[in-house]
């Protein structure tokens, strides 16, 4: 019925109809005919509804999902978290997992696709929009004897292979007091994962890493009791090289708890005033390749008890186009706030009492079991 109603029209003029459509809809769509299930199915559609999806400016189609304390996963609608409406709606979302009992941890979302992994170190890679979900194969590695191994997760987009990648670096830390890593990565064309070089030195503080422009990002500590901070690393996924990136020069010296995250397409930190513990800056960097620089945005007050777990913090961004005014949505367990760039307001949305973490995610066509 849907085909027979714009058949006549010019084929283009189905495709600019089509890419306007929600994913959901879309794989109903995709059942009219075989012409529309190729259409539909293409890698080329798939890329250009993405994009358009992404930067649609009222992100009609931008969703958060919750982590649960446990096991659960909860989505809501961005925009109504924007808007600033009280006791926003969430919808429970079954978890992909194998074994959904277990505790499940989100390590980022890119183009669509949600990384978890869980406590058995078993990955997935999923899009809820379309209710499609991979398993990765299990990271096979020789465990050493008198050892303590912790994991670090990140997961990002190799544009230039168009590839989904996963990085998990294995801490070693072993009786003597002496640390290694091996660091290991996961392409989703491949289907396979491999060991590459590892970065030198110094206890990586967050997991997941944050991924920014082609990069996952994660904090160094100098001494893995105190989370001392000294810097930042990054790793390029289509070089595969490290960088070590310095931290704010008004930063200070001492055991400053920060959290890493992402404000529009930059890297920021949000960095806990030590002398009172009840207020942190927030800062974005901008990286011109040959060097850095780091601008603070703004300060957020919280209670002092929040300090010591500040690096668990996630924070996010979304631009607010219709009022020419940004907005960056932060969440600091279990309250979400939003800092208005044009007022320097910052404003409660809501609280989840339940919520441990939440990630943004854009509803999308990729799905994972096809790329290769």
């Amino acid at each position: 019925m849907a085909e027979s109603i714009i058949s006549v029209l010019p084929h283009e003029i189905i495709i600019e109809i089509l890419l306007k459509v929600p994913p959901k809809s879309l794989l109903k769509f995709m059942c009219v005919s075989n012409s529309w299930l190729e259409l539909i199915s293409s890698a080329k559609f798939i890329k250009n509804h993405l994009k358009l999806t992404a930067n649609d400016k009222e992100y009609s189609h931008h969703r958060i999902i919750f982590q649960e304390t446990a096991c659960n996963f909860k989505v809501c609608c961005l925009p109504s978290m924007l808007n600033k409406e009280r006791s926003t709606d969430l919808f429970d979302i079954g978890s992909p997992m194998e074994n959904p009992t277990i505790y499940t941890w989100i390590v980022g979302s890119v183009n669509g696709l949600i990384c978890l992994y869980s406590k058995i170190e078993e990955t997935v890679l999923w899009n809820p929009a379309i209710k499609k979900s991979k398993k990765l194969p299990t990271l096979q590695g020789k465990l050493r004897n008198g050892c303590s191994y912790y994991l670090k997760y990140g997961f990002g987009y190799d544009e230039t292979r168009d590839d989904y990648k996963v990085v998990v670096i294995q801490c070693i830390y072993e009786d003597s007091g002496s640390c290694d890593s091996v660091v290991n990565i996961y392409s989703l064309k491949a289907d396979s994962w491999r060991t590459i070089n590892k970065f030198q030195d110094n206890f990586l503080v967050n997991s997941p890493g944050k991924f920014v422009n082609g990069k996952l990002y994660w904090a160094l500590s100098a001494d893995v009791d105190t989370f001392n901070m000294c810097n930042i690393i990054s790793l390029d996924l289509a070089d595969e090289t490290w960088r070590r990136l310095e931290l704010p020069n008004s930063y200070g010296k001492g055991s400053y708890p920060l959290a890493l995250g992402v404000v529009g397409s930059h890297l920021s930190v949000l960095c806990l005033n030590y002398l009172d513990g009840t207020n942190s800056d927030v800062w974005i960097m901008k990286d011109c390749g040959v060097k850095i620089s780091w601008t603070k945005i703004f300060k957020i007050d919280h209670p002092k008890d929040l300090g010591e777990f500040i690096f668990f913090t996630s924070i996010f961004s979304v631009p607010c186009y219709q009022s020419n005014k940004d907005e960056i949505l932060l969440l600091l367990p279990p309250v979400i706030m939003t800092y208005n760039g044009s007022t320097r307001q910052v404003e409660v949305v809501d609280r989840f009492d339940e919520c441990a973490a939440a990630e943004i995610y854009v509803e999308s066509l990729v799905d994972p079991l096809l790329i290769s």
